[in-house]
Parts: C-alpha cells; structure tokens; sequence
C-alpha cells in the first residue's frame, strides 16, 4: 500500500457528494470509506468521505453521527456499540466498523479492534483519521514539510525495524 499526499498553507475546497468542505491550511486530507463489520472486503459502492489525518490524536477515528449518516449513509444504531468514549471531552460510542485507507491504488484495511469513535453534536468538522490507525496498521508516515508531502506506505519487505 502506497498513498502520496499534498497539503497546503492556505485554506482549500473539496467536494463530499455536492457540498463544498473548506479545508483549513496545514491540514492533510485523506479519503476513507467505513462500512458495517459485516463487510471484510471493500465493496466498490462504499462511499469515499475525507478525514483529517492528525497524528495528534491518539484514537482510531472520529466521526459525527451526521456525519456518518450522510456522508458514509451508515446509522450508528447499525454498528454494534462497544462501549461509551470521550474523545477531546465530547461523548460518543466506541462502534465496531470496517475501515478502509483509500491509497494510489486500491483501498487499503485498516486495524481498528477498539472500534471508531462517533460523536454526537457537530464536532470535528470533518472525520478525524488518528494515529491508532497508522500504529495498529504498522504503517509507515513521512512528513515532508520542504514540499508539503506526505507518504503513507506499508513497510517494504526489506524494512527491518529498529
């Protein structure tokens, strides 16, 4: 799995099934899809939604309830709850759902045995991809901040950890 990415310091637009998002600057977007645990492969109908990759946060993934219904059309009552979160202070429930990185090429499974965070009320305003993902995944992240890039890989086969 390979993903290369571009982020911007001033503020950008992307499109989400006819809305118009403002993308803040410095913020680095990448495209997932979620679906019920049900599904273990991707289906090619699973709609693609943003999420702001911020390594800062030290969960999974968030996600608004409204969010999740109309970007992904997934109900929250449809993912099994796990148990009752926080996440930076705001209440949801910990769900178990299938998560998928959508790379240069095909999309690519994300591990998330502590299931995804949904929130109630409008917070974040957009999907919060975290760095439990990246980890659990043992995917690698390099930050480029002379050309604004970033490279989201899995290791190669040579790679030996340190």
């Amino acid at each position: 799995m390979k993903l290369h990415l571009s982020y911007y310091s001033e503020k950008a637009h992307i499109s989400v099934h006819d809305e118009v998002i403002e993308i803040k600057q410095f913020q680095i977007i990448v495209w997932v899809s979620v679906s019920t645990p049900l599904f273990k492969e991707w289906a090619p109908n699973t709609p693609r939604i943003p999420a702001i990759l911020d390594i800062g946060n030290n969960h999974n993934f968030a996600i608004t309830k409204e969010q999740l219904g109309r970007w992904a059309g997934i109900s929250s009552i449809s993912l099994p709850m796990l148990k009752k979160a926080r996440v930076a202070g705001r209440p949801g429930n910990l769900h178990r759902a299938s998560l998928w990185l959508h790379s240069d090429n095909d999309p690519f499974s994300l591990k998330n045995e502590e299931g995804i965070a949904v929130l109630d009320g409008d917070w974040p305003h957009l999907p919060i991809l975290g760095l439990r993902a990246l980890t659990n995944t043992k995917l690698q992240t390099f930050i480029y901040g002379d050309t604004k890039r970033v490279l989201i890989r899995t290791p190669p086969k040579w790679y030996w950890p340190f």
